[in-house]
Parts: C-alpha cells; structure tokens; sequence
C-alpha cells in the first residue's frame, strides 16, 4: 500500500468510533418535541445573498421531508481561510440551535454516517443544526497533517468553533421570523474537548453545552500516548493475554463496591497491583501467567507518568481490558496495536508528533515508524506550548460561562480505552475547588462504569444528554439522574441509574441488579 494512502486509512479507522455523539445515538429520544412556530420569512434560495468578506455561501437548497427527516433549508458556506460549514434549518424551527462536534482530528466530510445521524436527530426534533469540518478535509490532509499550516492547527483547536456558531446565527436571523431563543452544543472525544472549549474561550455562544469523554488535557494525552508506547516497545504486551488480564482485574475490583456485578464503579477504590496480583510465571512464558516483562509492561501502563521529574498524567484506570460486545479486549486497537495495524494510541501520538511538535525541530522529517521511539518526552519545544496553548481546554476557570448562565453537563466512560477518565474527573474537581461548592448549579459530571470510548462496552453506555441540558437551560431542573441502558442485539439487558459525581449508584439490596429501579445515588 503506498504511504499516503496508509496514512489516510489510519487516520480514518482512528476517527471512525468518534464520529457519532456518546451515549449510543439517542439525544433527544426523551423530550417531548414542541410544534415548530418559527416560519422562514425568505426563500432557502436567497440566503445566498449572505456572502461577505467574513464567510461565502457557495449553495443553498431546499431538501424535502423523508421518513428520517422534516423539510429543511441546508445552506454551505466556507469561512476564511478553509472552514466549511453546514447549516440546516427546518422549515417548522422550534427556535432553538444544536450544534454538534467533530471526532478524532475532524476534517469529517458532512455525509459520513455519524454525522448524518447527528444532524437527522436534530433536525426531528425541531432544531436548526450547524456542524464545521474545522477547516481543513481528512481525504486531503490525513491524520494532523494539516497542523503543519498553522492558521488550521489553530483553526483545528478553537476558532473553526466560533466562527460556526457565529456563522450559524447569523444565517438563522435572516431565515427566520422569530428570533433564536437557545443554543446548544453536544460533543464526544474531540467533541468533549471542542465544548469546555466552547465553555472557556467563548462563554457567549451556547446556552447549555455537552462535553463526553472530553479529549481536554490534548497535549498531554498524546505526550503520554508515546510515553506509554515507548514502554510497550520495550517490553511488549501479547493481545493473547488480554482476557487472562481483565479476568484478574476484575476478579480483584468488581466487588469493591459491595456488589458483584461485572463492572467496575470506581477503578480509583481498587488498589490493583499488576507486581503483586498478577500470576509470575516462574520458567518460560505461559497462557496462564505473565512474564517479568508484561507485568513491567502494565506497571507502566496503570502508574502516573512522571515528566521532568513531576507527576504529569494519570495513570490508566483498569476496567478497559473488558471484552467487549465485539468479543475482543477494550484495549486492541486502542492501547494495543491490532493485527490491521497501529491503535489509536500509536496512531495519535505519531501524528502529534510528526505534524505539531516536529517542525522546526530536530524532529522535523522524522519517520512515521520512529516518530514515537525518537520523541523525547521530558523536553519542552516552543511547538508543544503552542499546541498546548491552542489545543487544550483545561482552565478552570467557568466565571463568565456560569455568569451568563450557561449549563455543562459532562459525562466519561469508566472503562474508556482511548481516553483517561482520570483526567476528565480530575478536571471537575478543579472547577469545584476554583469555582466553589456551587458549581452543581451550573455544571455536573457523570461517570458511567464499564462504558468504553463515548457508548458501547459492558456498561450501560446509551443515554439521552440532550434532553436534560434542555430542561436544566430552559426549566432550571438540574439532572439529578440520567437513565441508562445496556442494550445488546437491540434488546434491553440492563438499566441504571448514572449519577451526578461524586454520587454514585448504589444497589438497595433487594431486586434485580439489571433494574434502575433497585439502584439509589448516594454519597460513596
């Protein structure tokens, strides 16, 4: 296979699971959608006429109602230098904006599957929807390629946001009769790290903002994807051990939390110890222990990662080594490299490395086979601030969000294999203590145990986020709860309660344990 086209398909597969929004693709499924009142006062055809030296409009049409969708005017447009951006505005408005947000390292084409879903859920429910590929096209600069020109690396990290929702509104004022009344904005993974963006930088543009599985600590995360890989390359992993692994990880932590239910409530209750709980093998390696190597291997894995002699990123919360649905631990294609190629770790640390800590460096041209095993991670470069600076959405600091109102509502999967819960809770205590003991008044997370990267694995990962920021935004009712199900071949297996943090969900003890109604959030 040529290099590019590897290296496009990479790129691909890595941003594949993030396309969709978390929680198993049923926003909205629990709100009771109003009668659209807003009518358009002008033709789909002459928002055209909205061109200037901001943004350009290069086409408007009219698409018909379907079984999957209700009429609505999609309107294109570009911002400078390369932002396009889509804008669908239904002929029966409810008055309200949803804008959804971008996996991976975006540049997403509008019709890609998971986006189609986003916008139909949106657009069902009565909503005019915005979405951004953030300036720049996965098929033509793959993977981080396109930071390598730095207006899209910041366009990437931040202002593509903005200039779409500002974009958005504007087109919305011309359309429509009634003013906007609400704005939301609803991510996962990139997603999650677009909305504390939203959240932070621009506390204006949206009314209620949902951030799942937020890639908020970014340059952090790819720092310590290549730290982690440099260790495996030392001292490999075999994917044949994975069940033996999550068999003993969760035989050790399951029951921590009074009740044996095949998931993990809190991974950070459970002091598990690969040196010590693990089975040595004492001779030549065996399918029933592990060697000297694959313990140093795990050690690394699940202990903080020291940089410049100081703790810097949290060590992985055991949980993800789960089988999942698909039969096949939660960390092949994430933490361990698949037999179709790299994971997602390997993927995105070469990618951060080669295309925004590489340039102007010693770096610069280095190989995607080497980039990890050359990447020094204890050395700060002008190029790994600046990334910092324009990628992560890690301030605490919410005062002008939670001023002008606004509502958050985050959510992680406790058994995520791609990005560390760790830091998103340890990011909602930092907003408590600057923000104060208030802050459940305008921003609550959610932890949801053996759920893997934004939905899926053995937990109850399908939930509805977006009717409870509505009511929280519009009602003043915080979510004090979110029902969850775990749903498997479209059956329903398992209900919970997900609870605001730190409470968690407790079994009452009596009655089935796959019933919410059995479980209480409680003070752990």
């Amino acid at each position: 296979m040529r290099p590019h086209l590897r290296t496009l398909l990479i790129s691909l597969l890595a941003a594949a699971p993030l396309l969709a929004q978390g929680g198993g693709g049923v926003q909205f499924r629990d709100w009771k959608v109003p009668t659209g009142t807003a009518k358009p006062k002008t033709a789909c055809s002459e928002l055209s006429s909205l061109t200037s030296y901001e943004f350009s409009v290069y086409s408007t049409a009219l698409i018909p109602a379907s079984a999957t969708v209700p009429e609505h005017c999609r309107v294109s447009l570009m911002v400078q230098p390369e932002i396009n951006v889509e804008v669908n505005l239904p002929t029966a408005w409810n008055g309200r904006l949803y804008m959804f947000g971008n996996g991976g390292f975006a540049g997403e084409p509008f019709d890609s599957p998971g986006r189609i879903g986003n916008r139909s859920r949106g657009l069902k429910a009565g909503f005019v929807t915005a979405a951004t590929d953030t300036g720049h096209s996965a098929a033509a600069e793959p993977g981080g390629s396109f930071a390598l020109n730095r207006q899209k690396a910041i366009d990437f990290g931040f202002r593509s946001l903005h200039v779409t929702a500002d974009s958005a509104k504007r087109v919305i004022k011309a359309y429509y009769t009634n003013p906007l009344s609400k704005s939301y904005f609803d991510g996962c993974s990139t997603g999650g790290r677009q909305a504390l963006i939203l959240a932070q930088r621009f506390p204006n543009d949206f009314d209620g903002i949902i951030a799942g599985s937020p890639g908020l600590f970014y340059s952090g995360t790819q720092i310590s994807r290549a730290y982690w890989m440099q260790g495996l390359a030392q001292n490999p992993f075999p994917a044949s051990k994975l069940p033996l692994l999550a068999k003993k990880v969760y035989d050790h932590c399951d029951a921590k939390d009074g009740l044996k239910d095949g998931l993990i409530d809190d991974p950070r209750k459970c002091d598990f110890r690969p040196d010590r709980d693990l089975p040595r093998c004492a001779g030549s390696d065996r399918a029933d222990c592990f060697t000297s190597n694959q313990i140093l291997a795990l050690e690394r894995i699940y202990s903080d990662m020291p940089r410049q002699g100081k703790r810097y990123f949290p060590g992985w919360p055991v949980g993800a080594e789960a089988i999942g649905p698909n039969g096949q631990s939660g960390w092949i294609g994430q933490e361990i490299d698949g037999a179709t190629g790299p994971g997602a770790w390997t993927s995105y640390a070469r990618n951060f490395i080669r295309f925004f800590a590489a340039p102007g460096t010693p770096l610069a041209g280095v190989s995607e086979a080497d980039a990890i095993s050359r990447f020094d991670v204890d050395k700060e470069t002008a190029n790994t601030v600046f990334a910092r600076q324009i990628l992560d959405a890690t301030d605490p600091d919410l005062t002008a969000f939670k001023r002008r109102g606004g509502k958050l509502l985050m959510y992680f999967g406790w058994a995520d294999p791609q990005l560390n819960a760790r830091v998103g809770v340890e990011y909602y205590e930092d907003v408590v203590s600057k923000m104060g003991t208030t802050t459940p008044e305008f921003a609550r997370m959610f932890l949801v145990p053996g759920m893997f990267h934004c939905g899926g694995g053995i937990g109850t990962g399908t939930f509805d986020t977006a009717t409870p920021i509505v009511q929280w935004v519009e009602q003043g009712k915080a979510p004090d709860v979110i029902q969850a199900a775990r749903i498997v071949n479209n059956e329903t297996v398992r209900t919970r309660p997900l609870c605001p943090y730190p409470q968690v969900a407790r079994y009452k003890g009596t009655g089935s344990i796959d019933d919410a109604a059995n479980f209480a959030c409680v003070k752990p």
